[in-house]
């Protein structure tokens, strides 16, 4: 029986150790295969990345940075990744951190799904690589910004501003409270301002079902519109004539009223408006007065048409001339104006109104 056990002993103990032989083995290498090498990515920049940093994907570590290598205007950065996991050709590499003064990882950024994939000797181009910005370029850029905002010129360009700024915005306090306060109304009584734009809304209906009935006369409008346009714009050449003659025609009138607007401003505002009251509380007379000129004319033409007619001879009143000279100062009214002295019973008779050529006739005796 002794012997029975250790023989159980024995092999129970060998049977333990093939177990845990098993089991540290499946631990080691849990996916059954080696690490792959030759992977790389051009990179704009190797900024915060070192030999033996994490290459990740979605956090999680895939592999390990092999070397850096510069290459003129980028780097070469060869990675190396763990187990079988694959990636599309297409994917992309950034440099991450949790902090800009942390060291950096490369995160592989795409899943592998069907298609080409990325295989060892392979690098990704620098188009498909993304860096973020470095702490002296941050410096630079916020440099860069500050020397703009105050350039060192003299011209304190931001300081003037500033107090512009501030003298634009001096006195207001008034202006924004009121603002403000009427924002605030307005959204404490949302339904009245919702009220507000349904009546706006129902104001315009009308505007707008006449528009739709009335459509076509608008279309109309602008059809024609460019003619219009073209037209005006050959006649703007006689509205800035109309526009100098306005001009002109102010200053003739600005002349006149400094000159004799002390003589003419008494008879407007006296017989002028006389007469302009007069007409207008007459006007009727006036109208049925004006009405009758045609009908009078028209009786006056045809009488003068017929032989027989309606005639009437008028013969201005005249003087008789009983001066010894009166046969002499008749000969010279006629040589003055002919016709205008006659004889009549042997005396010279000289209308009332020719009196005057008697005068002239004396004269260039």
């Amino acid at each position: 029986m002794s012997v029975n056990r250790k023989y159980l002993i024995g092999v129970g103990a060998v049977v333990a150790l093939a177990l845990v032989g098993a089991v540290g083995f499946t631990v080691v290498d849990p996916g059954g295969s080696a690490s792959r090498s030759g992977f790389c990515a051009q990179m704009p920049d190797a900024v915060g990345l070192y030999p033996g940093n994490p290459v990740t994907q979605m956090g999680l570590a895939v592999g390990r940075v092999d070397r850096i290598v510069p290459r003129g205007d980028h780097v070469e950065v060869s990675f190396v990744l763990d187990g079988d996991r694959r990636f599309p050709a297409d994917v992309r590499a950034v440099t991450r951190s949790k902090s800009i003064l942390a060291d950096r990882s490369v995160e592989l950024v795409g899943n592998y799904h069907a298609g080409p994939e990325l295989t060892a000797g392979q690098c990704i181009p620098v188009e498909h690589s993304f860096t973020p910005k470095s702490i002296s370029e941050i410096a630079g850029s916020a440099a860069d910004f500050i020397d703009a905002l105050s350039p060192d010129d003299d011209k304190e360009s931001f300081e003037k501003a500033v107090d512009g700024f501030e003298q634009a915005l001096r006195g207001q306090g008034d202006n924004a409270r009121t603002m403000m306060l009427h924002a605030s109304a307005a959204a404490a009584s949302p339904d009245r301002l919702t009220a507000d734009i349904g009546a706006i809304i129902e104001n315009m209906a009308p505007l707008s079902d006449e528009a739709l009935q009335r459509w076509p006369a608008i279309q109309a409008i602008l059809d024609r519109m460019p003619e219009v346009v073209g037209a005006g714009i050959d006649l703007w050449p006689g509205v800035v004539d109309v526009c100098v003659g306005v001009g002109w025609l102010v200053n003739l009138l600005h002349d006149i009223q400094t000159n004799y607007g002390g003589d003419i401003w008494p008879v407007l505002q006296g017989p002028v408006v006389d007469a302009i009251h007069l007409a207008a509380s007459r006007s009727k007379d006036i109208a049925s007065l004006l009405d009758s000129v045609p009908p009078v004319a028209a009786m006056l033409r045809q009488q003068a048409a017929n032989d027989g007619g309606l005639s009437i001879d008028y013969r201005p009143p005249t003087v008789r001339l009983d001066s010894p000279a009166g046969a002499e100062l008749c000969d010279a009214a006629n040589r003055t104006a002919p016709g205008s002295c006659a004889t009549a019973d042997g005396h010279p008779q000289v209308p009332a109104a020719g009196l005057l050529d008697l005068v002239l006739a004396k004269g260039r005796r």
